[in-house]
Order: C-alpha cells, then structure tokens, then sequence
C-alpha cells in the first residue's frame, strides 16, 4: 500500500488551519453549531457540524475589477476562499449581449441533466444565447470521453467536474481549459442542512442508530467518476475535519452512474454514495440513511471546459457563450430561483423531475452559481489523486495555467 503523501496531508492541514481561523472571525450564518466528535457520523436533520470552511485564504490583494456595465461587482480575487467572499454577480441582464456577425453553432457535452448544470440550459430556452446569435446542440457525453472530441473540435464546451482526464489533458499540453466554475451549496459543510454529498446506509454500520464515522474508510462508496472524482476530495476533506486519522485510501470507491446510486444504496451493493443536486431529495427525510460529507463550502468543484476550438480558432465565439451563461445566472440564478416557478419550470423540462420532486426542491435552499474558479483548486485535488495512485503518469500537480484560463471570463466582465 502507498503511503499517504505528507504534500496532501500539509495541504489538507493548512486548509482546515485557515478554516478555523475563519469560523472564529464570526461567520457562522448567525447560529451556533455543535462542534462534531469525530467518532460519529451526522443525520440531515440532527448531526454535528464540521468547521464550516475549506482552504480559507487571505486574498492576495488584486485591484482587478470588473469595468463592464452592470457588472462592476463581477470579479472577485481568486486567491480568497473566505466564507464572506461575496460571489462575484452582475445586475439582471448583464452583462449585455454582443452579438456575433454570423449565426454560429456549438456543441456542449454533458452527461448530467440536473440542476446543478441547468444553466447552460435554461439559456437555450429563455434565448440568451440566440441573443449572442448563437445556436447549441448538447450531446449525452461524460467529460472524459469528450476531451478527445474538444481536441479535435467536434465538441466546443464539456461540462463536468475537476477530473483525472482534465489533469491529464494539462500534463501533456492539449489546448483545453477550464473557463468557469459551477456551483457550491450555499450551506456546505452545516450538517443539520441535507444537501449533496456524501449519503451512507445506517445499517453498513456496526451501530447504526449512532454511526461511527471512523468506520467508514471500511465501506463500499460510489461516484460517477470513481476515484478520480472531485467528490472523493471533498468528501476526504470533509470527514478529516471530524476525524483526522481517517485514511481515504482504504475506502473501496466503485464507478456507479449518478442517476443508479440510490438504487445501489437499497439494493446494498454499495455502502455509500455521491449523491448530486437534487438525487439526495429522495433519501434526506428516509432514517436508513445520513449524510457523511457535504460539498467543501465556497469553492465550485464542477467546472466548464473549452477545447481548441473556442480558446484559440474563434475566442469570440467561446465569448459569447460564457457571456450568455454568465448572464443568464445574474438574470435567473442569482436570487432564491426556487421560488421563480419560471426558472423552477425550466429547470424540470431539463431535469425532467416528476412533480412531487420537484415539489420538494422548492422548498429547498437554492444552489449559489459561480462561474469564477478558485485558486489552489486543481492543486489540491491533483495531489490527493496522486497519492490515491488514480494518478500515475506524472508525481508532480500540474501548474494551475496549464489546466484553468480565467481570461475569457475576465474579458466578458471587462477586468482591468
């Protein structure tokens, strides 16, 4: 067995240092929580709180700003993890629309079609990006299987999360980026609030009715991406804030597709599960099971990538796509779109949720869309990868520049 990497483990430490200088500066949501055992694991409605926080940084100071109309607040210091980092928004509308000269269509792939990527459709449907003269097709494809379609050009934008495949498009210098983040829980890591994550059977447990979370470096988990998925990182980061030994590398992690997951959890061929926006709904009130990890607070781990394409043949074009996006959550994303039944409609035709699910969504916390993309991310991830060995080509994290260009969203927000 590999040792564990004492890189990950001091990153990891200077991450959960900084958290709780941060929960300490009195960002606490304006309640106290129980400060968690580390021996047992945490219901939806009844279980402790981690620290609240995750790399939480002292910005670097930038005086970049946002010069766009509308937009002036559209640009927030990558460097700062904070919990009161304002998330970078735009007014309603902005920023405005520019048009290309000629009717241009690209290609997204996703394999999701839920609401934690219901943006870049409800863009489609409300006609932001017919605004920008464009015109988009989606295909059914994992991130991984289209990064060799982003190479080539038969696909312009993937959608997914902080991938192995993405790491290693980087190490070996093929022209696809990361342009924006998605989304993080706007509660994560507040354990008395169900959300997405890290879902687990009482009963895989030697005392279900009080789990002990040490034990579940024992269990079974599932992904949609195995081990090489950005939730096996903040699932790790989250339980080692309640208790510091556990070992990620013993955890037995399968590849199960998100949408089969709650099926694998009642059929008992997994322990634990991934579960995305809004799957977790139909197991957050059922007492067989309790949320283990949430999602890492104020940082997105799911990210839009552009290929060849969009970064270098036609930046305009890769332009007025992300301007669409990015407009399209300050107009309809921005506020508690769960009460918009416009947007909740929208959302449904895209998830095709039945009506008593999505019923319950709303009354539910919205999602906070951010399309920025944290500093030290991809760092982060690529060494707990490599010590995981889903890693093996390279020993190193690749350089943040060879995997993430924040330029295009600076250019769309005007940042000077």
């Amino acid at each position: 067995m590999r040792k564990s990497s004492p890189r990950w483990k001091a990153l990891l430490a200077i991450a959960l240092a900084t958290s709780l200088l941060a929960a300490a500066c009195g960002d606490d949501g304006g309640k106290s929580d129980t400060a968690s055992t580390g021996t047992t694991g945490a219901t939806a409605k009844t279980g402790a709180t981690g620290t609240g926080a995750t790399a939480a940084t002292a910005a670097t100071g930038t005086t970049k700003k946002a010069t766009v109309a509308g937009c002036e607040k559209g640009y927030s210091d990558p460097a700062d993890l904070s919990l009161t980092r304002a998330v970078a928004r735009c007014s309603a509308g902005a920023p405005a629309p520019v048009p290309l000269a000629t009717k241009t269509k690209i290609i997204i792939a996703t394999n999701f079609k839920l609401e934690f990527n219901s943006p870049v459709a409800v863009a489609n449907t409300l006609g932001e990006y017919a605004k920008e003269n464009l015109e988009v097709e989606f295909v059914n494809l994992s991130y991984a299987n289209s990064i060799p379609q982003l190479a080539n050009g038969q696909v312009d934008v993937a959608v997914g999360g902080f991938e192995t495949a993405m790491f290693n498009a980087g190490a070996q210098d093929i022209a696809i980026k990361v342009i924006a983040g998605n989304y993080f829980p706007p509660k994560a890591s507040n354990y008395t609030v169900a959300q997405t994550g890290l879902w687990c059977r009482k009963d895989s447990f030697t005392t279900p009715d009080k789990p002990i979370l040490k034990e579940i470096e024992t269990k079974k988990w599932a992904t949609a991406a195995g081990r090489g998925s950005s939730a096996v990182y903040y699932s790790a980061a989250e339980i080692q804030k309640r208790v510091p030994d556990f070992n990620i590398k013993k955890v037995d992690i399968q590849t199960v597709a998100s949408t089969d997951i709650i099926a694998a959890l009642k059929n008992k061929a997994i322990d634990c599960g991934i579960l995305l926006d809004p799957l977790w709904t139909q197991v957050k009130d059922d007492p067989a099971f309790f949320q283990a990890a949430t999602q890492t607070p104020g940082e997105p781990l799911g990210q839009m990538s552009f290929g060849k394409n969009l970064l270098v043949d036609k930046p305009e074009v890769g332009q007025a796509f992300l301007r669409a996006y990015i407009r399209t959550v300050n107009t309809y994303f921005a506020g508690n779109y769960h009460q918009d039944d416009k947007v909740m409609a929208e959302i449904q035709k895209w998830t095709g949720a039945t009506a008593e699910n999505q019923a319950v969504l709303k009354g539910l916390d919205s999602l906070t869309f951010d399309w920025e993309v944290r500093s030290g991310t991809t760092t982060r991830i690529q060494q707990l990868f490599i010590d995981l060995g889903v890693i093996t080509t390279f020993t190193t994290p690749v350089v943040e520049s060879k995997i993430v260009d924040r330029s295009v969203y600076e250019k769309v927000l005007g940042v000077k």
